[in-house]
Protein backbone atom coordinates (compact mmCIF):
# COMPACT_ATOMS: atom_id res chain seq x y z
CA UNK A 1 0.00 0.00 0.00
CA UNK A 2 1.55 3.20 -0.94
CA UNK A 3 2.01 6.14 1.68
CA UNK A 4 0.53 9.18 1.50
CA UNK A 5 0.84 12.66 2.67
CA UNK A 6 -0.26 16.32 2.68
CA UNK A 7 2.28 19.34 2.34
CA UNK A 8 1.35 22.72 3.81
CA UNK A 9 3.10 25.19 1.63
CA UNK A 10 3.88 28.89 2.22
CA UNK A 11 5.21 30.99 -0.62
CA UNK A 12 6.85 34.15 -1.17
CA UNK A 13 4.69 37.06 -1.61
CA UNK A 14 2.78 36.77 -5.03
CA UNK A 15 4.30 33.37 -5.77
CA UNK A 16 1.39 31.03 -4.79
CA UNK A 17 0.21 30.21 -8.20
CA UNK A 18 3.79 29.86 -9.56
CA UNK A 19 4.44 27.31 -7.26
CA UNK A 20 1.15 25.31 -7.18
CA UNK A 21 1.96 25.21 -11.14
CA UNK A 22 5.28 23.67 -11.05
CA UNK A 23 4.70 21.41 -8.05
CA UNK A 24 1.88 20.03 -10.13
CA UNK A 25 4.14 18.32 -12.49
CA UNK A 26 7.19 17.38 -10.14
CA UNK A 27 7.56 13.46 -9.47
CA UNK A 28 5.61 12.20 -6.43
CA UNK A 29 3.54 14.55 -6.23
CA UNK A 30 -0.73 13.85 -7.17
CA UNK A 31 -2.12 17.41 -6.69
CA UNK A 32 -1.25 20.72 -6.24
CA UNK A 33 -3.52 23.46 -5.10
CA UNK A 34 -3.85 27.11 -4.36
CA UNK A 35 -5.54 27.71 -1.21
CA UNK A 36 -6.61 30.43 1.15
CA UNK A 37 -5.84 30.56 5.15
CA UNK A 38 -2.75 30.24 6.69
CA UNK A 39 -0.79 28.63 3.99
CA UNK A 40 -0.79 28.89 0.60
CA UNK A 41 -0.37 25.65 -1.55
CA UNK A 42 -1.32 22.40 0.14
CA UNK A 43 -0.06 19.46 -2.14
CA UNK A 44 -1.10 15.61 -1.67
CA UNK A 45 2.04 13.64 -2.70
CA UNK A 46 2.41 9.55 -2.71
CA UNK A 47 5.61 6.86 -2.60
CA UNK A 48 5.82 3.40 -1.74
CA UNK A 49 6.91 4.67 1.79
CA UNK A 50 8.03 6.80 4.54
CA UNK A 51 11.70 7.13 3.20
CA UNK A 52 9.97 8.19 -0.39
CA UNK A 53 7.84 10.79 0.90
CA UNK A 54 10.77 12.31 3.10
CA UNK A 55 12.68 12.10 -0.48
CA UNK A 56 9.73 13.71 -2.53
CA UNK A 57 9.55 16.80 0.13
CA UNK A 58 13.53 16.90 0.08
CA UNK A 59 14.15 16.82 -3.51
CA UNK A 60 11.28 18.01 -5.08
CA UNK A 61 9.26 20.57 -3.11
CA UNK A 62 11.31 22.08 -0.45
CA UNK A 63 14.62 22.92 -2.79
CA UNK A 64 11.35 25.26 -4.96
CA UNK A 65 12.24 28.99 -5.43
CA UNK A 66 9.48 30.35 -4.40
CA UNK A 67 8.78 28.44 -1.08
CA UNK A 68 9.12 29.87 2.16
CA UNK A 69 8.42 26.80 4.61
CA UNK A 70 6.75 23.76 4.30
CA UNK A 71 5.05 21.58 6.74
CA UNK A 72 4.36 17.50 5.97
CA UNK A 73 1.29 15.87 7.33
CA UNK A 74 2.19 12.08 6.85
CA UNK A 75 -1.59 10.22 6.67
CA UNK A 76 -1.82 7.30 8.82
CA UNK A 77 -4.95 5.52 7.60
CA UNK A 78 -7.38 5.55 5.51
CA UNK A 79 -11.35 6.61 6.28
CA UNK A 80 -13.20 3.35 5.46
CA UNK A 81 -15.71 3.71 2.85
CA UNK A 82 -19.00 4.66 3.45
CA UNK A 83 -21.83 1.95 3.35
CA UNK A 84 -24.76 3.39 1.50
CA UNK A 85 -28.12 1.84 1.34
Amino acid sequence: MKQRAYVLIEAKKGQADTVAAELSNKQGVLTADRVFGRHDVVAIIEANNLDGLVVIVRNNIAPAEHIVRTETLVVTSAPKARETS
